[in-house]
C-alpha cells in the first residue's frame, strides 16, 4: 500500500513537470553571456561567465563544454579563484565522462577535490558537480559503494549547494534502482523531485522543472511494477521535453531506453527505429556510452533480420567498449582508480615537476618527441589494422561456434541426467519383469485348472492375471514417460509454449538430479524435498527450456551442498528444497534453496555472465546460469533472482507470469 500511494503521488506531480524552454533560449543565454564576457576585464568575472557558458553546453555539445571549461579554468587560475577553478574542472570532467575518457575525468575530479578540501561548502560551490562526476565514474564501473559515498555527500551539501542536493538525491535513486531496493529508490526519487522544484539557478527554471532522466528512472520502476503503459508515457515525456530544448545527451538516452522498452515487448521495428535515433544523437555530441548502448541493442535486434548489419554494430560495440574500458578488463580500471586515490599527493608533485621539465625542454627535445610520437602512431595504426582483421575472424568463428556451445551445454546437462534416469527407469522395469514372471506361472496353473474343469479356481487365476496386467501397463507407461522426458530434454527447443504442470516437472527433475549425482559419487547423500503448492495452475511455458532451467539450478544446489559436506562440519546435513507457490500479484514462483556455503561477495555480480564458473576445470561450462537467465527473462518474460548469505546457503527464485 505504501508503494501504491507513493507511485500515485509521482504520477500526479509528473504531468505538470514539463518546462517551457527551447533550443533558442539556450542560444539566447549564451549570446548574453558572451556579450558580458566582452564587457568585463576582471579575470574572476570572466571565469564565472565562462563556467556558465560551459554549463549551457553540458548536454548538447561535449567539445564546446570542455573548450569553455578549459578557458574558464585559465582565467580562474590567473585570478586564483578556487571555486571557479573547481566549477570549470567539474564541467570539463563531465565532458570527458561523456566522451568515455574515464581516467582523465577521474584525475581532473580528484585534483578539484584537493583544491577545495579546506574551503567551506558555501565558498567551494563547485564541489557538488565534482562529487557528481566521481559518483558517475564509480557507478559506470560497478563500484556501487564508492558511488554511494559521493552521492550521499552531494545529498548532504545542504543550503550551501541546493543544486548538488537535488542531483545527489536523484543519483541515489538511480543507484538503489540498480541494487533493486524499491523503497529507497522511490524515497529518493520523490525527494529529488521536491528539491528540483525549489531550484532557482542558471537557466534551468526556464527549461525544466525537473531533471529529464527523472522520468527515465521512474519508467524503470513502472516496468518492475508491471505497469508498461505508464513506463512508456514517462519515456516519451522525457524524449519530448529534451527534444524541444535541443538536449542531445538526454534525447539519446531517452531513445535508447525507449528502444530497450520495445525490445522487451518484441516490437522490433520500433526498437530499431529508436536505437538508430539514439545513436545518431549520441554521435552528434561524441557521447561514447550512448553509442555503445545503441550499438549493443542494434546488434541484438539485427541478429535475426540482417546479419551484415548485426556484424557492423557488433564490431562498433566492441570498438566503443574498448575505448571506454581499454582491453575490457574492468578490474584493471578499478585497480587504477584505487592507486589514483591513494597516490593523489604524489601525482600532484609529479605533475608540478613535469611542468618544470616542460619549460626546460629545448626545441630539439620537442622535435624528438614528435618523431617518437609519429613512430608510435605508425605502429599503432598497423596494430589496429591487424587487430581489426583478428576481430573479424574471431567474430566469424564466434557465430559458427555459438550454436555448438549452447548445444554442448544442453548435452552436458543431459549427461548429468543419465545416471538418474537409469536408476528411475530400473524400478518400473523390475516391476514389469517380476509381474511377467508371475503371469507365466499363473498361466501354467490356469491350464491345469482348465484341464480339471475347476471353474472357481479358473476365475481366481484370471482375476490375478488381470490385476498383474494392469500393473505391468502402469509401470510400462511410467518407464515410457521417463524416456520421453529424457528425449524432450535432449532435443532442441521448438519455442512453442504449452500448458505444463510445474509441480510434476519440478518433482521429476529433483529426483533425477539427485540420482544422477548419486550415481557419479557413491558417497554423496543429501536430503531433498519438494514443497509444492497443490493449487498451482498449469502455466504456458516451453517445457524443454524450463526443464533445463530447473535442472541447472537443482544440479548447482546439489553441487554446493556436496562441496560443503566435504568439510566435515559437525552436525551439518546437506539439504535441497524446491518450493512452488503463487504470489498475491498473480506471479508463479519456483524457488531452489540449498544450505551450501553461499556465494562469495566478490563474485556476486558475475554469476549470470557467460562462461563464468566456480566449478573445477572440466566440471562446468559456465553457460548454465547465463542460459537459464535468458530463458526466464527473454523467453518467458519472467525474472531470475538470487538470495544468499555466506556460510548459510543460496536461493534462486524463478518468477513467471501466469498469463
Amino acid at each position: 500500500m505504501r508503494l501504491f500511494i507513493l507511485n500515485t503521488i509521482l504520477i500526479v506531480i509528473g504531468f505538470s513537470a514539463l518546462g517551457q524552454g527551447n533550443p533558442e533560449s539556450f542560444q539566447h543565454l549564451r549570446d548574453s553571456l558572451k556579450r558580458e564576457l566582452k564587457l568585463t576585464q576582471v579575470d574572476s568575472v570572466k571565469s564565472q561567465i565562462l563556467v556558465h557558458i560551459a554549463e549551457s553546453f553540458e548536454y548538447s555539445n561535449s567539445d564546446s563544454n570542455f573548450f569553455y571549461g578549459e578557458k574558464a579554468l585559465q582565467f580562474a587560475k590567473k585570478a586564483k579563484n578556487i571555486p571557479a577553478q573547481m566549477g570549470a574542472m567539474s564541467f570539463m570532467g563531465y565532458a570527458l565522462l561523456r566522451q568515455g575518457n574515464l581516467p582523465k575525468a577521474l584525475e581532473m575530479s580528484l585534483e578539484a577535490i584537493q583544491l577545495g578540501k579546506d574551503l567551506p561548502v558555501r565558498i567551494a560551490g563547485g564541489i557538488g558537480p565534482v562529487y557528481s562526476v566521481l559518483g558517475e565514474i564509480y557507478l559506470e564501473i560497478g563500484d556501487f559503494e564508492k558511488a554511494k559515498s559521493y552521492f550521499f555527500k552531494m545529498a548532504g551539501l545542504g543550503e550551501g549547494d541546493i543544486v548538488g542536493v537535488a542531483y545527489g538525491q536523484f543519483y541515489l535513486a538511480v543507484l538503489y534502482e540498480k541494487l533493486n531496493h524499491p523503497d529507497s529508490t522511490n524515497f529518493y526519487l520523490l525527494e529529488s523531485y521536491k528539491t528540483f522544484g525549489t531550484l532557482d539557478y542558471s537557466y534551468y527554471p526556464d527549461v525544466y522543472n525537473v531533471y529529464p532522466p527523472w522520468y527515465n528512472l521512474r519508467a524503470k520502476i513502472y516496468l518492475k511494477n508491471n505497469e508498461p503503459d505508464l513506463a512508456l508515457n514517462d519515456l516519451f515525456t522525457s524524449l519530448k521535453m529534451t527534444e524541444r530544448n535541443g538536449d542531445l545527451f538526454h534525447v539519446a538516452n531517452a531513445c535508447i531506453d525507449i528502444s530497450d522498452y520495445y525490445e522487451q515487448f518484441n516490437q522490433q521495428d520500433s526498437a530499431i527505429f529508436y536505437a538508430l535515433k539514439g545513436m545518431r544523437e549520441a554521435n552528434k555530441i561524441n557521447f561514447t556510452q550512448g553509442i555503445l548502448n545503441s550499438a549493443e541493442i542494434l546488434a541484438r535486434l539485427y541478429e535475426s533480420k540482417d546479419p551484415v548489419a548485426a556484424l557492423h554494430y557488433f564490431k562498433l560495440a566492441k570498438e566503443t567498449r574498448k575505448k571506454l574500458y581499454g582491453a575490457g578488463n574492468i578490474q584493471i580500471m578499478r585497480d587504477m582508480i584505487a592507486q589514483e586515490e591513494k597516490k593523489q599527493a604524489e601525482i600532484e608533485a609529479a605533475r608540478a615537476a613535469y611542468q618544470n621539465r616542460i619549460w626546460i625542454n629545448t626545441i630539439s627535445g620537442i622535435t624528438f618527441t614528435l618523431f617518437v610520437v609519429a613512430i608510435f602512431l605508425f605502429i599503432l595504426i598497423r596494430r589496429k589494422h591487424k587487430a581489426k582483421q583478428k576481430i573479424e575472424s574471431a567474430f566469424d568463428l564466434l557465430k559458427s561456434t555459438q550454436s555448438q556451445l549452447i548445444q554442448s551445454e544442453k548435452m552436458a546437462s543431459l549427461g548429468e541426467l543419465t545416471a538418474g534416469i537409469a536408476h528411475e527407469i530400473q524400478n518400473p522395469l523390475n516391476f514389469v519383469n517380476n509381474f511377467s514372471e508371475v503371469n507365466r506361472e499363473l498361466i501354467t496353473e490356469l491350464k491345469e485348472e482348465i484341464a480339471k474343469g475347476n471353474l472357481e479356481e479358473i476365475k481366481a487365476i484370471t482375476g490375478d492375471l488381470e490385476q498383474n496386467e494392469e500393473k505391468i501397463s502402469h509401470h510400462g507407461k511410467r518407464a515410457d514417460g521417463i524416456v520421453k522426458s529424457m528425449l524432450q530434454h535432449s532435443r532442441s527447443s521448438s519455442g512453442q509454449k504449452e500448458p505444463v504442470d510445474l509441480n510434476a516437472l519440478a518433482d521429476e527433475y529433483l529426483r533425477l538430479a539427485f540420482h544422477g549425482l548419486k550415481a557419479k559419487n557413491k558417497s554423496f547423500n543429501a536430503d531433498f524435498n519438494l514443497e509444492a503448492d497443490p493449487d498451482l495452475p498449469k502455466v504456458n511455458v516451453v517445457p524443454q527450456d524450463i526443464g533445463r532451467v530447473l535442472l541447472n539450478l537443482i544440479n548447482n544446489a546439489f553441487f554446493a551442498v556436496n562441496e560443503r559436506s566435504k568439510k566435515a562440519e559437525p552436525g551439518y546435513q546437506p539439504a535441497v528444497t524446491v518450493t512452488t507457490r503463487l504470489t498475491a500479484n498473480g506471479q508463479l514462483l519456483i524457488a531452489v534453496k540449498d544450505n551450501g556455503p553461499g556465494i562469495p561477495e566478490e563474485i556476486k555480480d558475475k554469476i549470470f555472465q557467460p562462461f563464468f564458473t566456480t566449478k573445477p576445470t572440466g566440471e562446468g561450462t559456465g553457460l548454465g546460469l547465463s542460459l537459464s537467465y535468458d530463458i526466464v527473462t527473454k523467453g518467458h518474460g519472467g525474472k531470475l533472482n538470487v538470495n544468499y548469505e555466506k556460510g548459510k546457503g543460496t536461493e534462486f527464485i524463478v518468477q513467471l507470469p501466469i498469463n
